[in-house]
């Protein structure tokens, strides 16, 4: 039988989650503004007023007030209590899938907090983060180390990682005179690769084209214009990855 974590653990990670979705969504908010992150006090975007307790408890708080600030009545956007939930339930499936490894299923989690807010960063301001990539970094070797994947595999798939899409928007710029690839896409790249090393780094990119084109088709015909951010595809094939490296034919050490 495969160990795995009791429902209490389990509990206790969407507990985790809803918390960490809560600091996800005011990082999202504001890495794409230039405001501290760590420091500044949170407040309302509308009234400024800072926010108490009462007003910050994950899920709760939005419902209590009904989805508006309690000191000026503005409508609270649906982004946070979304990202709230969906971190939680991305905590207890990185539990479930680390098979009671506590240290797998913090670089699980870790690994999908930071991509929770690239997607949203991605989506809402057309940037991914650098400090979210270097965060993301030392989450990449603790994860390869979990598994007894070789780390200098890991630094030769970032340079597989990054050349290959580098010299993909440097053929369609030179072709088109367009950059067919944001650099913030390069430099994620890169970051699978540090991931999953030079033998998954070839299926990821296949797996985040695909969902590249379904998520561009699904861009356009809501009428957001043709250009449009690569970034939750390549966080979407990322996370599958990490999760499943079995998909990718990467498979988990015996």
């Amino acid at each position: 039988m495969i160990a795995s974590f009791n429902l209490p653990e389990l509990a206790l990670f969407a507990l985790f989650g809803l918390v960490f979705g809560s600091f996800a969504s005011a990082v999202s908010y504001r890495l794409p503004r230039g405001e501290p992150v760590a420091v500044d006090r949170s407040r309302c975007p509308v009234c400024k007023t800072a926010l108490s307790a009462r007003d910050l408890v994950p899920l709760l708080s939005w419902l209590v007030s009904r989805a508006r600030c309690r000191h000026c009545q503005a409508p609270i956007p649906w982004r946070y209590p979304l990202m709230e939930f969906a971190l939680a339930v991305l905590f207890v499936a990185a539990g479930r899938l680390a098979h009671a490894d506590l240290m797998m299923a913090v670089c699980l989690a870790a690994t999908f907090l930071g991509l929770l807010v690239i997607i949203v960063t991605d989506l809402e301001a057309g940037i991914i983060p650098n400090v979210v990539l270097l965060a993301l970094v030392p989450v990449a070797l603790a994860y390869r180390s979990c598994l007894g994947w070789s780390l200098t595999e890991g630094a030769l798939g970032a340079v597989f990682g990054f050349a290959l899409p580098w010299l993909a928007r440097a053929g369609f710029r030179r072709l088109t005179g367009r950059d067919g690839l944001g650099f913030g896409d390069v430099k994620f790249a890169a970051l699978a690769g540090l991931y999953l090393g030079p033998g998954g780094i070839g299926p990821f990119l296949v797996v985040a084209g695909g969902l590249g084109l379904v998520m561009g088709l699904l861009w356009r015909l809501s009428g957001r214009g043709e250009v449009f951010p690569l970034g939750p595809a390549l966080c979407v094939a990322l996370l599958i990855a990490v999760a499943f490296p079995e998909w990718l034919s990467l498979g988990y050490p015996e």
